[in-house]
């Protein structure tokens, strides 16, 4: 017998009776009379993205002219961790609402990325063969390419989440633009900077070896070379040998840049080392201009100690509640019709921008309160 993976589960959404959740097969319902959906009320707030939710309602109130439809539902994520809470607490609100049973799933961490990918395969195959109705993906490596296609190939739906293959035969995918939101990140550091001129450090991705962290460094790099600044890309490193090589990289060119440095920019998660190196030379909060990515605990430490004075928040919570939406609608509506209606987010014909929220070192409260109203937590 085969071993199953370890694996971590999300809460699951609603499991229906007929249908328990994990079960085979997906239990169609069909001719049972129009869809009936009830929305979570999100809180009104500055943050709320009106445009959205407007974009949400026009997807929710086609599916209510449909007839009801019932199937089981997976979301493959990454290995779980902070960032993924808010997605599995969007996505789980999102089944219940559709009354769809399921689940947020995840490989458990290994210290080889390998097997860890061997074991998200392994996640997105048991539930193509045991006949989900509609797989969400966060695909770690193009390795998953293969499962991806297989199982649209029997006919299931399959959306991308927070990164993307755009050369499988997925249908949508659902997440960043990261290239209009690095573009937007070099510009809110631009409108920063006090300087017309300077060195701007940017720790990102400076290859498309991994195309969305390219796509989003590359992005800011453009923006910020058009505001008249000198930009160099350092490529971030993820291990604890990596980060001592940034954190030597970082100080030599601030002690040494021609031109001076005057802004620095992060690009993901870590994007708090910034501030740890200029924090360590001594250099008084705000005197080098420091933007972040991500709403990170280590990355508000420093908001609130005034070296990083913004930050962009990806909207994990409406990536995680939209991808049951979408399956359910592309298996209801089909795609085109679907994409149509969420058209004014769309990039392209298969990708759809869930956008970014920014947010100054001021608003840091504001924003921990939105994320509250929506039951992820700041």
């Amino acid at each position: 017998m085969k071993t199953r993976w370890v694996e971590t589960l999300g809460v699951v959404g609603i499991c229906l009776l007929a249908v328990a959740c994990g079960d085979s097969g997906a239990s169609a319902d069909e001719g049972t009379g129009s869809k009936e959906i009830e929305r979570v009320n999100v809180a009104e707030s500055p943050f709320k993205p009106e445009a959205l939710e407007s974009s949400i309602d026009k997807l929710v109130g086609a599916l209510k002219d449909t007839d009801a439809d019932s199937f089981d539902v997976a979301v493959v994520t990454k290995p779980f961790g902070g960032y993924w809470e808010p997605v599995k607490t969007g996505a789980n609100r999102a089944m219940a609402e559709l009354e769809l049973s399921g689940e947020v799933v995840a490989p458990a961490d290994a210290n080889d990325s390998s097997v860890t990918v061997e074991r998200q395969i392994d996640l997105v195959k048991e539930r193509r063969e045991t006949g989900y109705g509609g797989i969400a993906l966060a695909p770690m490596e193009d390795k998953l390419t293969d499962e991806i296609n297989a199982a649209v190939k029997a006919g299931m739906p399959v959306v991308t989440i927070d990164s993307d293959l755009a050369e499988s035969n997925r249908q949508l995918y659902v997440g960043t633009n990261n290239r209009e939101a690095g573009k937007t990140s070099g510009e809110t550091l631009a409108s920063l900077i006090t300087e017309t001129s300077g060195t701007v450090l940017i720790l990102g991705q400076d290859t498309d070896e991994w195309p969305d962290g390219f796509a989003r460094s590359d992005g800011a790099r453009k923006a910020l070379e058009a505001a008249g600044y000198d930009v160099t890309i350092r490529k971030v490193g993820w291990t604890e040998e990596d980060a001592a090589a940034d954190v030597e990289y970082l100080t030599e060119r601030i002690q040494n840049a021609d031109p001076p440095v005057v802004g620095m920019l992060g690009m993901f998660s870590n994007a708090y080392r910034n501030a740890q190196v200029v924090e360590s030379l001594g250099i008084d909060p705000g005197e080098i201009k420091i933007v972040a990515f991500d709403f990170e605990p280590d990355t508000l430490s420093y908001m609130n100690k005034g070296y990083i004075q913004a930050t962009h928040a990806q909207r994990q919570y409406y990536m995680g509640y939209l991808v049951p939406y979408a399956l359910y609608s592309i298996r209801v509506l089909g795609l085109d019709k679907t994409t149509d209606i969420l058209g004014d987010h769309m990039i392209d014909a298969h990708r759809f921008d869930t956008g970014v929220d920014v947010v100054a070192a001021e608003q840091v409260d504001d924003y921990n309160d939105f994320l509250d109203s929506l039951g992820v937590g700041g």
